[in-house]
Parts: C-alpha cells; sequence; structure tokens
C-alpha cells in the first residue's frame, strides 16, 4: 500500500468516527429514496403509456406491469448498490494523502464541482489521480487547491475521498483518472510550501493517532 509506503497515516480498521461518516453519508451516495420513489413512479406511469399507446395493452394489465416492475427491482437494485458502498466505507482503511485539488463548476448544477483530486508522494510529485463531483463549498474550503484529504479503496480502481473537516457532508465517489495524473503546471512559489504542510500533516503522530483511534 503507497500510503504506508510513504509513512502517511493509515486506520488498520474503522475507527468508529469513521463508522459514523459512513453511516450519516448514505443519503450523499446515492440519491435519497424520496428522489428515487419519484423517478420510479414516473417510470412506471411512461411504461403504462407505451404499453396501453403503442402495443394496445389493456390499461389495467399495463399499469400492473409498469408497478410489479417498480416493486420488484428498483428497491433491490438502490438497496444493493449502498450495500455495496457501505461495505467499502466500513471494511477498507481509510488513507490520509496531501492533494492538490482542481476542478470546473459543473454547467448543469452551479452547487456542484467536476473535482480533480491528485495524491502526492512526500516529494510531492502526483502518485495517483481521480474526478468526482463536490459541493462548491467544500471545494472552496482547500485553500488555494492544496491540503489533506481522506482517501477509502482502491487507488487503482477508485473509492471515496473525503474532507478531514466535514468529511459526512463531503464524501464522493472517487473515480480513478491517469490522464490527469500529470496536468498542470508545476507547483512553484507560495503553493510549494502549502504543499509541504500538507506533507507534513499526513505523516504526523497527531493524525495518525487520530484516524487509528478504536
Amino acid at each position: 500500500m503507497l500510503a504506508q509506503e510513504y509513512g502517511y497515516a493509515i486506520s488498520p480498521r474503522p475507527a468508529a468516527q469513521v463508522r459514523g461518516v459512513a453511516r450519516k453519508a448514505q443519503n450523499a451516495l446515492e440519491p435519497g429514496y424520496a428522489s428515487r420513489i419519484a423517478q420510479g413512479f414516473a417510470g412506471g406511469i411512461v411504461v403504462t403509456v407505451v404499453l396501453t399507446v403503442i402495443f394496445h395493452m389493456p390499461f389495467v394489465v399495463a399499469g400492473a406491469t409498469g408497478v410489479i416492475g417498480f416493486i420488484g427491482l428498483w428497491p433491490t437494485e438502490l438497496a444493493a448498490r449502498r450495500k455495496h458502498a457501505l461495505k467499502t466505507l466500513e471494511q477498507e482503511p481509510w488513507q490520509v494523502w496531501p492533494c492538490r485539488l482542481d476542478g470546473e463548476e459543473s454547467r448543469d448544477n452551479q452547487a456542484l464541482v467536476g473535482a480533480r483530486v491528485q495524491l502526492l508522494a512526500p516529494d510531492r510529485t502526483p502518485v495517483a489521480a481521480f474526478r468526482g463531483a463536490m459541493s462548491s463549498e467544500d471545494w472552496l474550503s482547500v485553500r488555494d487547491g492544496r491540503g489533506v484529504v481522506w482517501f477509502c479503496g482502491d487507488l487503482r480502481v477508485g473509492g471515496w475521498i473525503a474532507l478531514p473537516a466535514r468529511p459526512a457532508s463531503s464524501l464522493f465517489r472517487a473515480v480513478p483518472a491517469p490522464d490527469i495524473l500529470d496536468a498542470g503546471a508545476p507547483t512553484t512559489g507560495a503553493l510549494v510550501g502549502l504543499e509541504e504542510a500538507a506533507v507534513a500533516v499526513a505523516t504526523s503522530e497527531t493524525v495518525w493517532a487520530w484516524i487509528s483511534e478504536a
């Protein structure tokens, strides 16, 4: 594990606080039940209309088909995705990484930022890169795009990233993005100091003790 090789803090098992983060963040992992039910209801109506108008199926039969499909498949699919996400959050270790954070506002939703995250080695070279969507508030909270993040998952296939100050609300799915691994101009000036400070935080005994609490 690269984080361990670099001396960055790692929790050998999820701390109580981290388990709490996982449970509090359930609604952030996927749209809430109310939203999903509304979408499923709308889908059932569409199925009913299509079967009735195009295939000339009796309205009662078409409506029953839409309802049965929604009840039988939608909640099951939702529960499976939540279970998989929480399994990763509760069983995989959390790693503390210094990072560079960049991104741009979403054209469809200005409250979200298409985040690009580079995880840094002690010499400040990027060793992994990810894409994800996070709130504008969380994105702006990382000063000048240099700081520390928590990562849970596998650096090769992705996982979850959260900001230490507000993990329950800032948690977002991280998708590997090797194409941005070496993107951007070399860090210079005051940003070098910020990155060095982030590296120091990720290897500090205080952070190590906190994230490893049972």
